[in-house]
């Protein structure tokens, strides 16, 4: 479990530096021509990655699904979603109405499939979130 813990901060630390940046550049540029550019940086990492570990069968396996088309267009939204209310707002604010956003509908499939039970625990570290972006986007 504290790998997994590790592994959430790092990610959490590297979406907030992305946002930045695709903010900054977004300024200047189409937040989906942003998007698109990252998109094949992306493609190209998993491609080494796939060669590297010869986990062909495994990508190409997936590639029967239909599932990863509509997932793959959306990631690319939001990514230039991400840069175009970064660029207007900032990437504090974003992250806040992100993350709130985030945890409220994780909280709802969570319940929803039974993979947790809602208690006064959850909605209530909700609304705390909800009164932590009131205070990150007061001026």
């Amino acid at each position: 479990m504290g790998s997994a813990i590790a592994v959430a901060l790092v990610v959490g630390i590297s979406v907030a530096v992305q946002v930045m940046l695709v903010g900054r550049v977004s300024r200047g540029v189409h937040p989906l021509a942003v998007s698109f550019v990252l998109q094949g940086s992306g493609l190209l990492a998993g491609l080494i990655w796939t060669a590297s570990q010869r986990a062909w069968s495994v990508a190409l396996s997936l590639v029967g699904n239909w599932w990863w088309i509509p997932l793959g267009a959306l990631g690319w939204g939001i990514v230039a979603a991400l840069g175009y209310s970064s660029a207007r707002i900032g990437a504090s604010v974003t992250l806040a109405l992100v993350v709130a956003a985030q945890l409220t509908m994780g909280l709802l499939l969570d319940s929803t499939s039974g993979e947790i039970e809602l208690g006064f625990h959850q909605p209530l570290g909700v609304l705390l979130m909800l009164g932590g972006v009131l205070l990150v986007t007061m001026k």
